[in-house]
C-alpha cells in the first residue's frame, strides 16, 4: 500500500470510527435505563441480561475463522449490517420481551465481530513504530463521538426530545442511520484496498505462546462488568438517576478518555507492554476500590442523594469507567507476540471470547453477591482479578 493510500484509509477509516463510536454510544449510553424504564427490572435480573447480550462475544471466534477469507474490512460490512438489524428492530417495532432479547443478541453480535476487526484494522493503517500513538489517536476519536452521543442523550432525554414511551425509540433509529454510513464507508475501503488480511486456515487459533494476552482479556471481562453493568446500575438504582444522567456522567468520561487515550498511546510505544500492565493493575485496584467502598456506604444509608458524598460517588465512577482506555495495551501486546500477522485478527477474536466467556460467567455472579452481601463485593471481586495482569506483565518481555 503506497502511503497516499494508507492516508486516505486512515481518513475513511476515521471517518467509520466516529459512525460506529456515535452509534454505539446512542445505544449502549441507554440500555441500562431502557432495561429499566421498559421493562422494569431488578439487580439480579439486570445481572442475568447480560447473557443474551454477551454470548455473542464467544461466538466471534468461531465466526472470523469462518469467515475469515472474506477479510477484515468485508467482515467489518457484515459485522455492523447485524448491528443495523438489531437497530431497526429496537428502534422502530417496540419489540415485547422475549423479542427484544433476540435483536438484542443480534446488535450484540454485530458490534462483538467489529471489535477485533477494528483493532488488527487500526493496527495494519499504523506508521511503523507508532502503533500505540496511531491506537491512542484512534482511540480518541472514537472516545470523542462516543461523548457526541452521550451529548445528544442528554440533552434529548433531558428536553423530552427521547422518550422510551413512543413505538419509534429515537436514539435507536439515529444509531441505524450512523450504522448505515459506516457500512457504506467499510464497503468502499473493501473495493479500494488489497485484502492481504484473509485467514487461509480457518481452525480456531489456540497458542501457549499467547497465554498473557489471554490472561488479560479474561480479567477484562470480569472488569468490564463494572463499566458496563454495576458501576451504571449504582447511579440508576441507589442514585434514583434517569438516563440524562448518566449520560451527563459518560460526556465527562468520554471528555477525559479523548485526553486520556494518546497519553496512554503515547506511554505504550515509551514504556512497553509490561510497564504498562503494571500501571493497569495499579489504576484498577485504586479507582475499584475507592467505588466499592463509596457505594457499599450508600446502600448501608451512610449518606443520600443531595449529600456532598454524592459528587464522590460520581466522581469515583468517572474513574471506574476511564479504565476501559487500557484496552489498546492487550491489542497491542497480541500484535507485539505474534508469530505470524496473520495470526493477530483470529488471536485478538479468541481473547474476545475469552473475555466473554468470563462476561456471562461473572454477571449473573455479581448480581447474586451484590443482592446477598453487598454492592461492595461486586467491586472487590472485579480489584482482584487485576492479579491476571500482573501475572501477564511477569510473563512479558517487555
Amino acid at each position: 500500500m503506497t502511503e497516499q493510500k494508507r492516508q486516505w484509509a486512515v481518513k475513511m477509516f476515521l471517518a467509520v470510527l466516529a459512525l460506529t463510536a456515535l452509534a454505539n454510544g446512542l445505544g449502549n449510553n441507554i440500555f441500562s435505563n431502557y432495561f429499566n424504564e421498559a421493562f422494569h427490572i431488578n439487580s439480579v435480573q439486570r445481572g442475568f441480561i447480560e447473557i443474551p447480550r454477551e454470548s455473542p462475544g464467544i461466538l466471534c471466534m468461531v465466526l472470523v475463522a469462518a469467515l475469515g477469507l472474506l477479510g477484515n474490512l468485508w467482515m467489518s460490512v457484515a459485522a455492523q449490517i447485524l448491528v443495523l438489524t438489531g437497530f431497526i428492530v429496537l428502534g422502530w417495532f417496540s419489540p415485547e420481551y422475549g423479542t427484544m432479547l433476540l435483536f438484542l443478541f443480534i446488535h450484540s453480535l454485530g458490534m462483538h465481530l467489529f471489535m477485533p476487526l477494528n483493532d488488527a484494522i487500526s493496527m495494519d493503517l499504523a506508521e511503523k513504530g507508532r502503533v500505540g500513538t496511531t491506537l491512542g489517536a484512534f482511540k480518541g476519536v472514537n472516545t470523542l463521538f462516543n461523548m457526541v452521543a452521550a451529548v445528544m442523550v442528554f440533552f434529548g432525554f433531558r428536553t423530552g426530545f427521547f422518550r422510551f414511551e413512543t413505538r419509534m425509540i429515537l436514539p435507536f433509529a439515529l444509531g441505524a442511520a450512523a450504522t448505515a454510513g459506516a457500512i457504506l464507508l467499510l464497503a468502499a475501503m473493501a473495493v479500494s484496498l488489497p485484502q492481504k488480511d484473509t485467514v487461509k486456515n480457518h481452525k480456531l487459533l489456540f497458542r501457549k505462546r499467547y497465554m498473557p494476552y489471554y490472561m488479560v482479556t479474561l480479567a477484562y471481562g470480569c472488569q468490564k462488568r463494572i463499566k458496563i453493568v454495576f458501576a451504571p446500575w449504582v447511579i440508576i438504582n441507589l442514585l434514583g438517576q434517569g438516563a440524562d444522567t448518566v449520560a451527563l456522567l459518560t460526556i465527562v468520561v468520554h471528555f477525559a478518555g479523548t485526553l486520556v487515550a494518546p497519553v496512554i498511546g503515547n506511554m505504550l510505544d515509551k514504556l512497553g507492554v509490561r510497564r504498562m500492565l503494571l500501571v493497569e493493575a495499579a489504576y484498577i485496584a485504586v479507582t475499584f476500590s475507592l467505588m466499592g467502598l463509596l457505594a457499599g456506604m450508600l446502600a448501608n444509608g451512610s449518606f443520600h442523594l443531595g449529600d456532598w458524598q454524592t459528587w464522590l460517588v460520581f466522581g469515583a465512577y468517572v474513574l471506574c469507567v476511564l479504565f476501559e482506555q487500557f484496552n489498546m495495551v492487550h491489542s497491542y501486546m497480541m500484535r507485539s507476540i505474534a508469530l505470524d500477522p496473520s495470526e493477530v485478527t483470529r488471536t485478538l477474536s479468541v481473547g474476545l471470547s475469552v473475555d466473554h466467556i468470563m462476561a456471562i460467567i461473572a454477571s449473573p455472579v455479581m448480581g447474586l453477591i451484590w443482592n446477598a452481601w453487598g454492592v461492595q463485593y461486586v467491586f472487590i471481586l472485579a480489584m482482584a482479578s487485576a492479579l491476571f495482569q500482573l501475572a501477564a506483565a511477569a510473563m512479558t518481555e517487555r
